[in-house]
């Protein structure tokens, strides 16, 4: 489930191991409601802190948002296939 493109977003801006719901909702441009739907439905795993308090992994907030959760790897052999999944 990828939200809308959201142009400028990338693995490098996702340096921060856990975000809270409104980080999230501001990178993939929805709402914070919306986010915490998606929590309290299970569509976006995310960590409960207390009754009112959520922090959402980084890999959740990558497969929200569409990107490659695997970091893609490079070989200098020409021959060697590459896997971007």
């Amino acid at each position: 489930m990828a939200v809308a493109e959201s142009p400028g977003i990338d693995t490098l801006t996702l340096t921060k191991s856990f975000y809270s719901p409104t980080e999230v909702a501001r990178l993939a441009s929805v709402s914070n409601s919306t986010i915490l739907n998606y929590i309290r439905s299970e569509k976006l795993a995310a960590v409960r802190l207390s009754a009112r308090v959520y922090r959402i992994p980084r890999k959740s907030v990558m497969l929200l948002l569409g990107l490659p959760t695997k970091p893609i790897e490079f070989s200098s052999d020409p021959d060697r296939a590459v896997s971007l999944e």
